[in-house]
């Protein structure tokens, strides 16, 4: 009890590599050519595909979200490192766009 100095040096055995890379939008689109789409009566027409979430790399375990861990959201004790919230939810579109 009276050995205040012990385990007061710096250690690194419970870090954990918070880094991540998320592609959180994509979007892709075509525009058709002017001289097929006029036939129609189509001035322009264009056509895409969105994502929304798409992938999330990271090295921490499984249900733990890289940009919410440490903002104290769902933490009950007043702490701010719960890292627990809803996963983002994985969103695709498609669509077209016309103007005649």
């Amino acid at each position: 009890m009276n050995n205040f100095g012990k385990n007061q040096k710096v250690q690194t055995g419970y870090l954990q590599n918070a880094a991540y890379m998320r592609l959180k939008n994509f979007q892709i689109g075509y525009t058709m050519p002017r001289h097929i789409i006029q036939k129609a009566g189509i001035s322009n027409l264009r056509v895409f595909f969105s994502g929304e979430n798409l992938f999330t790399i990271a090295g921490l375990p499984q249900g733990f979200d890289p940009e919410t861990i440490y903002t104290g959201y769902g933490a009950k004790d007043g702490s701010n490192n719960s890292g627990k919230t809803y996963p983002l939810s994985r969103t695709f579109s498609a669509g077209f766009s016309v103007n005649f």
